[in-house]
């Protein structure tokens, strides 16, 4: 089976007494140490939707240690992270153990916040969100973004219906199975004028019959000044969609940071003008 691409994390261990002894080394006062870090290789195969048939290999200063054990999953600071037996713990709150590499004695125990899984778990799940197809905004406008605007007609902005839905892969290392999911959460509109909205939702889509000076309900825009004095005469628009990044699996859950994608696209403004016949 030939092997896909190598996913590997190395992060110098944080000032831990606890695990003073790899190698000799007093790794609360020597952090640059080479001794002192922390790596995480995931190595596995996969396409589409789906990252399967990885392994996960864990060192400590070039020794071989458990990515995984009893007390939970290694952290980039040699401790070991896991989750309550009955799941009262919020998503992103961990019970810390930290042990002795010389002794196997529990030095530290706690819980604690991670804004991110412990690192042998995060190579996991990164591979789970890697592995999605997270879109850019497929979107929509009335009048069409195709045609200029005119400054005081106000203008609806929209993500076409096959955009706004949820997003998920699933990445495996050895018995565990992760998977992340993307959900849309807003649309932010740049308008080009130095205006921005924030939609929360798709927008609404104009439809026929509206009258033409009617605002949209949720997420559009009224420009006040034409373009013509900007770079090539347009402006930019940019709408980007943030989107919320979950992750569950192995009995597990958790909220990753967020992850924007953009569409851009320079329209003109301009006005309208009275003509006078006869």
């Amino acid at each position: 089976m030939a092997l896909g691409a190598v996913g590997v994390l190395a992060l110098a261990v944080a000032p831990v007494a606890h695990a003073d002894d790899w190698g000799q080394v007093n790794c609360s006062k020597d952090q640059a140490d080479s001794r002192c870090t922390v790596v995480v290789v995931y190595i596995g195969v996969g396409n589409g939707n789906t990252s399967g048939g990885g392994r996960l290999e864990c060192t400590i200063g070039g020794v071989v240690v458990e990515c995984s054990n009893g007390f939970g999953w290694l952290g980039s600071d040699g401790c070991y992270y896991g989750k309550d037996p009955q799941g009262f713990l919020p998503p992103n709150e961990w019970i810390k153990t930290c042990i002795d590499p010389a002794t196997d004695v529990v030095t530290r125990w706690g819980v604690v916040y991670l804004p991110r899984p412990p690192v042998a778990l995060d190579s996991v799940t990164q591979r789970a969100v890697a592995a999605m197809t997270i879109p850019k905004p497929v979107i929509a406008a009335s009048p069409s973004l195709s045609a200029p605007q005119m400054v005081h007609v106000p203008v609806w902005w929209w993500a076409e219906p096959g955009f706004w839905q949820s997003q998920t892969a699933t990445a495996t290392a050895g018995s565990l199975s992760i998977t992340a999911q993307a959900t849309p959460r807003s649309i932010t509109w740049h308008a080009g004028d130095g205006t921005t909205t924030v939609c929360i939702g798709p927008g609404t889509p104009w439809t026929a019959g509206t009258e033409p000076n009617t605002p949209s309900p949720d997420c559009g825009h009224t420009y006040t000044a034409t373009s013509k004095l900007s770079p090539g005469g347009t402006f930019t628009l940019q709408a980007v969609a943030t989107w919320d990044i979950t992750w569950t699996g192995g009995g597990m859950s958790g909220v990753l940071p967020p992850i924007t994608t953009t569409t851009t696209i320079d329209i003109t403004v301009t006005e309208l003008r009275a003509v006078i016949t006869g």
